[in-house]
């Protein structure tokens, strides 16, 4: 009879995806939950298995996941902390003013803001929210000692559960929360809407509520019926527990899952068990929900209300993680794209995003890991390397790969073909023991060796070779000629000019920037002051810098906390920008345009939440990491659809072909 109840459970939840054989137990989403022993623990999604994410010797009493993933908010008895999951950055947003939760299990009682810019959490006397801004910005809600808090869709407003039933509502206006309505009674609460919510009064019947139309409401179900627990399911039906007042047979408490279409004239039935509803709360998606009894949680299908326990049995409190991005196997791209990720060896190799949408292809079939690629103008050549060595591979051919040039245990770093792909130009580590590092161009046809144009180390004699500046990331100009290289000193960024006439390298300074990149016109942009310094750290300045003489002539100023951390001359006279929010936690990229004639900016829209982003040589892609050693995610700038790649789940130095 036990082993018919389990496969009963069992074949219920493969109804609606939760178990697989292949993918272990299929959540809707990442499951975090805190032990009675203060550690946050994650459930990963398939077969990712349980990991830790809060330090060791830290008692965590609540806790939120943010909307990127990535970051932990959590309060001990001292402090309200700031955890990246996969970096490890960490910071404190306030001490003991934090305060603490009056409740833990009934519900969140931490809440961030969909666009990460804000968090709320609940205290004994009501509830905190703190704005991330600079300096940052802290507000305090009096209406009671609240069970749960939670924004709504758009983030315009919070919503807030106190005892017995009672909802609070406010409105966000900038950096003010506005109390806009007060439901006394509602057995949960859904939004339905950006600002419509649906309620259940604990007398009966169903209303949705228009915070915006002066909280107009609308009668749904009438109260011969008691309801609880709505929600919104992505298909825009309405669920919702309830039970006939007139129904003797099924408990107080108990209720049968309704559901009411959009716009339908009635509702209809979801399920026909009398669920037990103590202690129940929706799951992302739907799908299911999770009973929380005595530290133990367990899935529960929401119309049958059968369950399948988890294994955890000391759990104080537990939340979702943040919504996952639709998946998909491969994607349409603008452009093909290249990035390094492991064969089945374990190898890393580079390998090909086609832009057709087809499966990723492997290109390279080193014996050690490939640390630095390149691909030609053209499309027909792939330049590596691995093991201290340049290897150069056809790709439109059955010609093997050849090497170009050995470095005897110096490292190789970015590689990059001139123009017309006949020349490759990378930098190389040095010591003491091998001094001659720095920038190289090697000749494709391998008739000629690679020669060292700039050497890193001081340029004073009798100074060792392995002290900076060392020179990196060197980059063709669009004629060919000349060469824009990366000088990093030991606190400093700089950038110079290098110009091969014969057998003379002629050297140009151009001062000190965070970042430089040729122009279509042959001039050069470039950006910051080299410094990362300063508290706060200045604006960032960008400007055009005429190769010419080196002048610079000032273009726009990006004020802190911006920063810009990737750029793409994208058109004649049109520079795209990807900003990002140098503050402490999680916060959407936003990508703006930069007229180079005039340094006007203008707003294109979000780049959604990711790390180590690159702009499609369009512009209208983006694409990067969901995390730091994460799968690629690409978001379409127009219409703001992101994606994530399925497999590989890990991988490294994303990049895109040349559109010629």
């Amino acid at each position: 009879m036990l082993r018919r109840t389990i496969m009963t459970i069992l074949a219920a939840l493969l109804a609606v995806g939760l178990v697989s054989a292949q993918d272990g137990l299929n959540l809707p989403t990442e499951l975090y939950v805190l032990t009675n022993t203060g550690m946050v623990q994650r459930y990963g999604l398939g077969m990712a298995g349980v990991s830790a994410v809060t330090p060791e010797d830290t008692f965590v009493i609540d806790f939120g996941v943010a909307p990127d993933g990535n970051w932990l908010a959590y309060r001990t008895d001292q402090s309200l902390e700031l955890l990246n999951m996969y970096s490890g950055e960490s910071s404190t947003v306030e001490g003991a003013t934090a305060g603490l939760p009056p409740f833990r299990g009934r519900g969140d009682t931490m809440a961030w803001s969909p666009t990460g810019d804000a968090l709320a959490y609940t205290t004994l006397y009501g509830a905190r929210v703190w704005f991330n801004t600079s300096p940052p910005v802290f507000l305090d809600l009096r209406q009671g000692a609240f069970e749960q808090i939670g924004w709504s869709p758009d983030g315009a407003y919070l919503a807030a559960e106190a005892e017995p039933d009672i909802w609070w509502i406010y409105r966000r206006d900038g950096l003010m929360l506005t109390l806009t309505s007060a439901i006394p009674s509602s057995k949960g609460l859904a939004w339905v809407g950006p600002a419509e919510v649906v309620f259940a009064p604990e007398d009966g019947g169903l209303f949705q509520m228009n915070l915006a139309a002066g909280n107009q409401q609308t009668l749904l179900l009438d109260n011969t019926w008691v309801y609880q627990l709505p929600y919104k399911l992505p298909d825009g039906t309405l669920a919702v527990f309830g039970r006939q007042k007139s129904d003797t047979d099924t408990q107080p408490g108990f209720g049968r899952l309704l559901g009411l279409a959009p716009d339908a004239p009635r509702v209809s039935s979801l399920g026909n068990a009398a669920v037990d509803l103590t202690d129940l709360r929706w799951a992302p998606r739907g799908e299911l929900m999770v009973a929380f009894r005595g530290g133990v949680l367990a899935l529960v299908v929401p119309g049958s209300g059968q369950g399948l326990t988890l294994p955890v049995s000391d759990a104080a409190a537990y939340s979702w993680g943040a919504a996952p991005l639709p998946t998909a196997s491969s994607l349409q791209l603008p452009t093909d794209g290249y990035f390094l990720t492991d064969d089945e060896n374990g190898v890393a190799q580079v390998w090909r995003m086609p832009a057709d949408g087809t499966q990723p292809v492997q290109l390279t079939a080193a014996t050690a890991d490939v640390t630095a690629y390149a691909l030609s103008p053209d499309g027909q050549q792939l330049a590596y390397a691995t093991a201290d060595t340049l290897w150069l591979q056809p790709l439109n051919s059955a010609g093997e790969a050849q090497s170009l040039s050995e470095f005897d245990g110096r490292d190789v770093y970015d590689i990059m073909f001139s123009p017309d792909g006949q020349r490759i130009a990378f930098a190389t580590s040095s010591s003491d023991d091998q001094p001659e590092g720095g920038i190289w161009v090697q000749a494709v046809d391998n008739d000629t060796p690679a020669g060292l144009i700039q050497p890193n180390g001081p340029e004073t004699p009798d100074s060792p070779v392995s002290g900076p500046p060392f020179y990196r990331a060197p980059a063709f100009a669009p004629d060919g000629v000349a060469l824009l290289v990366r000088q990093n000193g030991s606190e400093t960024t700089a950038f110079r000019l290098l110009s091969e006439a014969g057998n003379d390298v002629t050297r140009r300074d151009l001062g000190q920037y965070d970042a430089a990149l040729w122009l279509r016109d042959g001039r050069i942009l470039a950006y910051g002051d080299g410094m990362d310094s300063g508290d706060p750290p200045p604006a960032q300045l960008v400007v055009v810098i005429n190769p010419a003489d080196g002048a610079p002539t000032p273009l726009a100023s990006i004020p802190y906390p911006a920063q810009i951390v990737t750029a793409r001359d994208i058109a004649p006279g049109q520079v795209r920008l990807v900003l990002r929010n140098m503050l402490p936690g999680p916060r959407a990229l936003n990508v703006v345009d930069l007229r180079t004639d005039t340094g006007a900016l203008s707003a294109v829209g979000s780049g959604g939440f990711m790390v180590n982003p690159t702009l499609s040589p369009d512009g209208d892609t983006l694409a990067g990491q969901t995390h730091d050693g994460g799968p690629l995610t690409v978001r379409d700038l127009s219409t703001g659809q992101q994606t994530v790649l399925a497999a590989p789940l890990a991988l490294d130095d994303y990049r895109w072909a040349t559109i010629r």
